[in-house]
């Protein structure tokens, strides 16, 4: 490969990875919004949403909408997400990455400020709408009500 191709490579690689943490950006901001469209916009059609607990695994672009649509606003009065530490590989048309995210949040069953974080472990596939989220699986670390912390109460209901 010649030095010009090289680097040619390396600034398509640099671009995806832009792309990349705007679209994870993106997530967050409607996620935080609630608003399933723009959620469900970051997804390929055919997108994985593993959620764990908190729904399992979510298939299809329409499922993911519906999931926002009915779950965030059942549960969630107010979030905010903050991503940390961008892990990106570029292989092509293809793309992992790993995220740590962490997020304030009114839990609305309790009525009370609720620290989340944990990992996003992702897979992306660049489409001809641009790079979009293949699968997104959503690790946590801790849930804890904002007073007690993860030391005292890892989790919501422990």
């Amino acid at each position: 490969m010649s030095a010009a191709k090289d680097g040619e490579a390396r600034v398509r690689d640099l671009e995806a990875i832009q792309e990349i943490m705007n679209l994870e950006a993106d997530y967050c901001y409607a996620a935080d919004a609630q608003d399933p469209d723009a959620y469900a916009r970051v997804f390929a059609q055919d997108g994985v949403l593993d959620v764990g607990p908190f729904g399992g695994r979510i298939a299809g672009k329409e499922a993911i909408r519906e999931f926002c649509r009915t779950a965030f606003p059942a549960t969630v009065g107010f979030m905010m997400h903050c991503l940390h530490n961008p892990r990106i590989t570029v292989s092509g048309d293809k793309a992992k990455a790993r995220f740590y995210w962490q997020a304030a949040v009114t839990w609305k069953a309790t009525n009370e400020a609720v620290w989340q974080a944990g990992s996003y472990d992702d897979e992306f596939v660049r489409t001809n709408e641009g790079w979009k989220i293949k699968e997104k699986g959503i690790s946590f670390f801790y849930a804890t009500p904002y007073d007690k912390g993860w030391v005292k109460q890892q989790f919501l209901g422990t």
